[in-house]
């Protein structure tokens, strides 16, 4: 705790500085006045807890220099302290509360108890504003989140006294504009002296544009910002407000915000806040950092998913990098260019991407590529990874692919040869041990032995489940036929492909599309 000692005798002064042990006291602070004026210069520089003043002094006595700072510091506590007995300085110190007076000269034993009990009066003080404040955030945040939720008109009179209870006055032109901030982060897993900078941040903020706003916690992800103010202004306060707040943010946290529309009234603020909802959908297609607000360009027409994700098939099939990597970035800027598209939608393009280059990774034995199944491949893409993300993750998986296969060509030229092969050709029914042998010029035994040594399968056993891997692919086009999807990839008896499929896969062809299609 901080004094300030205000008495124009610098020998009191240092008298009662020395004679009592501050620091068991708990004060870490002491500042020296020799008069009002100096008194109350020195605290609003460092605002002390707790006040010892001389009622006499030059220029501005005691009683003057405790009026105005009780208008600068109404919570502090006040001790005078006097040679004279006068009635009237007692009247005046009664008035304004004083906690204790201390008569000159000055017992130190006296003067430590009226000490004691203005730091009481202070713990009180610190209490009672920590539960004000509590209150206050616990009112605002329940308050913030029943008013995205249309009012009924009966109701309306109640919020309004609500917000009157929190200091503001709501008028029927009052204009509001929610703000929605998403952090990455949980807001749980912040700490709270970190929650406390970023209220504060934002509290000055806010304030620094003249505004008012209400603050609630969503979903433990999103902060949402009811912005309101009765100035015309409020379009450049929402725009620098949102400026401000980025830059703050920016120095620690990866987020969005979006902007919703302003409207008037405390009935239509559910209109901003759903505005700003849809905005923030819109996120997945940004990159971290970004404060998005609506748009009035028209959208771009798409290119269709299922020709595009054809080519990309065709590519990885080929295994062109060049072509590969060329099919990848114009998805990547079909959605940036459109995103008016649901994230969900883009979300199912980017996981076939990413399980036709599993399996393909897979069927080539590539290690340290994506261990998980395509239930966790699934889950990964659903997360809350944007657009930009999934995309660079595929990029590094294709290269990954990709420099695996330049050396795997040159250690395993025969196996790469085979497998190249059967990516050709595995639509043969006819296809052979013999005829992959007579590719390579080697013997069927000598074939037959190498690629069980270099992969740990069986010729048979690679091209089965190579074509089970084909079938799993178009079994997610829910158009193709069942027995169109066993001819085309090998199989002329439909039964004897479900069996197939089945004992490799542990469900039908068409359980697995029921569960896995699109």
């Amino acid at each position: 705790m901080k004094v300030l000692i205000a008495d124009d005798e610098k020998l009191t002064r240092e008298g009662i500085i020395s004679n009592l042990d501050w620091k068991k006291l708990g004060i870490d602070e002491i500042y020296e006045a020799d008069d009002g004026y100096n008194g109350i210069e020195l605290s609003k520089i460092h605002k002390p807890d707790i006040i010892l003043s001389d009622v006499r002094m030059p220029r501005m006595n005691g009683i003057e220099m405790a009026k105005e700072l009780q208008k600068i510091l109404p919570n502090s506590s006040i001790i005078f302290m006097s040679g004279y007995s006068d009635k009237e300085y007692l009247k005046e110190a009664i008035k304004l509360k004083v906690i204790s007076y201390v008569e000159k000269p000055i017992d130190a034993a006296e003067l430590e108890d009226s000490i004691k009990l203005a730091m009481e009066e202070q713990f009180n003080h610190v209490k009672n504003q920590i539960k004000t404040e509590y209150h206050n955030k616990y009112s605002q945040n329940k308050l913030a989140l029943q008013i995205i939720y249309p009012l009924a008109k009966e109701n309306q009179t109640d919020y309004i006294r609500q917000f009157e209870e929190l200091g503001y006055t709501i008028k029927p032109a009052t204009d509001f504009t929610t703000v929605i901030i998403t952090l990455k982060t949980a807001v749980s897993s912040i700490s709270e002296q970190d929650m406390n900078e970023l209220y504060y941040t934002i509290d000055e903020i806010v304030t620094r544009f003249h505004m008012n706003y209400i603050l609630a916690v969503k979903n433990d992800e999103y902060l949402i910002l009811h912005l309101f103010s009765a100035n015309k202004a409020i379009d450049y306060g929402i725009r620098n407000t949102c400026l401000s707040i980025s830059s703050y943010l920016n120095k620690s946290y990866q987020y969005f915000i979006a902007v919703g529309k302003t409207v008037k009234g405390i009935k239509n603020v559910f209109e901003s806040y759903n505005s700003a909802v849809v905005l923030l959908q819109s996120s997945f297609f940004y990159d971290y950092n970004s404060i998005i607000v609506p748009e009035a360009a028209p959208p771009k027409t798409p290119v269709s998913d299922h020709s595009i994700f054809n080519e990309y098939l065709d590519a990885l099939t080929q295994h062109n990098r060049e072509e590969i990597t060329k099919v990848v970035t114009a998805i990547f800027q079909n959605y940036k260019e459109n995103q008016h598209v649901l994230p969900n939608q883009v979300k199912d393009l980017y996981y076939k991407l990413f399980n036709a280059l599993i399996q393909t990774a897979s069927n080539l034995h590539v290690p340290a590529f994506f261990e998980e199944d395509s239930w966790a491949v699934l889950e990964y893409v659903t997360r809350n990874y944007n657009l930009i993300e999934l995309h660079q993750l595929l990029l590094d998986k294709i290269n990954l692919l990709f420099s695996y296969l330049q050396e795997h060509t040159k250690d395993n030229a025969t196996i790469y040869a085979i497998k190249e092969f059967i990516s050709k050709n595995y639509q043969n029914e006819t296809l052979s041990v013999k005829d992959i042998s007579e590719h390579v010029y080697l013997s069927s035994s000598y074939v037959c032995t190498l690629f069980k040594n270099e992969t740990g399968k069986t010729l048979n056993q690679y091209l089965t489940e190579y074509r089970i891997d084909k079938a799993k692919n178009m079994l997610m086009d829910s158009r193709i036929k069942i027995t169109d999807i066993s001819a085309k990839v090998g199989y002329s008896d439909s039964n004897y492909f479900g069996k197939a499929f089945k004992k490799i896969v542990d469900l039908s062809p068409s359980e697995y599309r029921e569960r896995f299609g699109k």
